[in-house]
């Protein structure tokens, strides 16, 4: 007889990350169904396999199956840029795009602190996000013209679809100090 095919979901509501890693880490040597195997284990006894093979062996391969989600807060654009240079984890970043900037919202480097550059860098900050916000209607005003309203358009739908163009022309006037949120959702292992 031919098992049946299952595909389903190992709910992270229900079953704590480490716990499905483990899960997954078992079926190379254990018969049972995912479900059984997942069934079987406590958060206890998950942990103690872990340590185990995990960090006692060094079956990293394990830690891939344990994904973070990671929220990161007001950092700058910059610090985005790094973070999202390691292609191995998925990312979505505040829009330059979608979202207009704050001319308050940028990263000071400690550095900076008793530095006689530091008024210069918050002065030259400032008047980047001064020279963007005063080059969004303008650039709007060109982009409309170039993209009229369209028949049975309405107004809404009509700067919708310009904003995310003419916000794109006046991004690169943003500093690279610019604080920005980034979602990242990364396995474990890339986190060692």
């Amino acid at each position: 007889m031919t098992a049946k095919r299952q595909v389903y979901l190992l709910d992270p509501q229900k079953i704590p990350p480490e716990t499905i890693a483990v899960t997954f880490a078992k079926t190379s040597r254990s018969p049972q169904t995912f479900r059984e195997i997942a069934a079987e284990l406590s958060a206890e006894k998950s942990a103690e396999f872990h340590e185990k093979w995990v960090v006692g062996y060094g079956h990293a391969s394990v830690a891939e199956h344990a994904v973070l989600h990671i929220a990161v807060e007001n950092i700058s654009r910059l610090a985005v840029e790094v973070l999202e240079s390691n292609r191995l984890a998925s990312y979505t970043e505040k829009s330059t795009r979608y979202q207009k900037w704050n001319r308050d919202a940028f990263h000071i480097p400690a550095e900076l602190a008793d530095h006689p550059l530091r008024e210069k860098f918050i002065q030259t900050c400032q008047m980047l996000f001064d020279t963007y916000q005063q080059s969004l209607p303008a650039v709007q005003a060109v982009v409309a013209q170039a993209n009229p309203r369209k028949e049975e358009e309405s107004d809404a739908a009509w700067e919708r679809r310009i904003r995310s163009k003419y916000v794109d022309v006046c991004r690169f006037l943003l500093p690279a100090a610019s604080l920005a949120n980034l979602g990242m959702t990364a396995n474990a292992r890339v986190m060692e």
